[in-house]
């Protein structure tokens, strides 16, 4: 029986062990190793499903922990023998103005592993879960809801498991990289300055992220905490790559750069992202962004990168796809987020 009241992950286990082909059992994570495991399948699906990323087991941890999630609370491991095969995880991600609850969940199953119902098995568990969360956190009235995932546009086996169980494409992000050959030398607007970031700097600099991003779509807002834990994190947390705006004391806009040193190893290429490109209400429209971005792209080339790379809602309501094309920047992948409706207080 699946209920609100149960333990974490209860009722995620029944529902995937229901459905779980023969030979193979599903649990939930139980060890730092468990990391490593996944990370493994990641590999192994990658090189079939046209993944253009790179996942660590430190990059996961902190991925899992930076919503105040417990990983043996949110993840199933499809398990034969003493092999993984396949494994799911889950977060809620909150309420946005436009998209309501988004219940997250991903996950891969080994190609070898494949067409048996361990991805089935896995969903299913997955949704179970989520939904009693939804049970025992309901939906702010007048809200909607859905399960929500992101795949690469490549990924066919995903996007076939998507379609069977009733998802639908909801929004669509352009993956660009540019050139670091040459890059622009554009100055800030008069009055605004630029400086390291330090320790000090990173609550304002992430609560004035957190008010731009309102803006755009699927953005729940964060408190405190979260923002703070969303960049204790390999990659976000690189303060030293970020470019801020200033205008005395207040921050005005941003650049949140990174460079995924195991990513471009794994995939044999010099990459640094050019991302959480913000500017807040009352300063657009000046070149704040644009300055940013320049300085971020003379950095990472100072770093050694070849390329850069950032991602973008095809429906930003902020112009920035146009925005990024007059920096150089092409479309190089495409990610669909796929989303299944919920009726109210399912």
């Amino acid at each position: 029986m699946l209920t609100a009241d149960r333990e974490p992950l209860a009722n995620g286990l029944a529902a995937a062990r229901a459905r779980v082909p023969h030979g193979v059992t599903i649990r939930r994570w139980r060890e730092a190793a468990d990391f490593n495991r996944i990370v493994d399948v990641f590999h192994a699906a990658r090189a079939i499903d046209g993944t253009g990323s790179e996942v660590t087991a430190e990059s996961i941890e902190a991925d899992v922990r930076a919503l105040g999630f417990r990983p043996e609370q949110t993840i199933l491991l499809a398990e034969a023998g003493d092999a993984i095969v396949g494994y799911g995880r889950l977060s809620d991600w909150g309420t946005a103005p436009d998209d309501g609850r988004m219940l997250n969940h991903s996950g891969h199953v080994h190609p070898a592993w494949r067409r048996r119902g361990i991805g089935g098995a896995l969903l299913a568990g997955l949704q179970a879960e989520l939904l009693r969360i939804r049970r025992a956190r309901p939906d702010a009235a007048g809200t909607s809801g859905g399960f929500h995932t992101t795949v690469f546009a490549a990924n066919a086996s995903t996007i076939e498991l998507l379609d069977h169980h009733g998802y639908h494409p909801h929004r669509f992000m352009i993956e660009m990289t540019r050139s670091l050959g040459e890059v622009p030398d554009i100055p800030l607007p008069a009055g605004l300055t630029t400086r390291p970031v330090d320790e000090a700097d990173r609550l304002p600099v992430v609560r004035a992220m957190d008010a731009a991003m309102r803006d755009h779509r699927g953005w729940p807002g964060l408190s405190d905490d979260t923002l703070l834990a969303m960049i204790r994190h390999p990659n976000r947390g690189q303060f030293d790559v970020w470019q801020v705006a200033w205008a005395g004391d207040e921050v005005v806009g941003g650049v949140l750069g990174f460079i995924d040193a195991a990513e471009n190893e794994a995939l044999g290429r010099r990459r640094g992202y050019t991302e959480q490109i913000f500017t807040i209400r009352g300063w657009r429209g000046r070149g704040i962004a644009s300055a940013l971005i320049a300085r971020n792209l003379r950095l990472l080339r100072e770093r050694g990168m070849a390329e850069a790379a950032l991602s973008v809602d095809t429906e930003n309501p902020s112009g920035a796809l146009a925005l990024y094309e007059r920096h150089g920047f092409r479309e190089h992948d495409r990610e669909i987020v796929y989303r299944r409706d919920l009726p109210p207080g399912s």
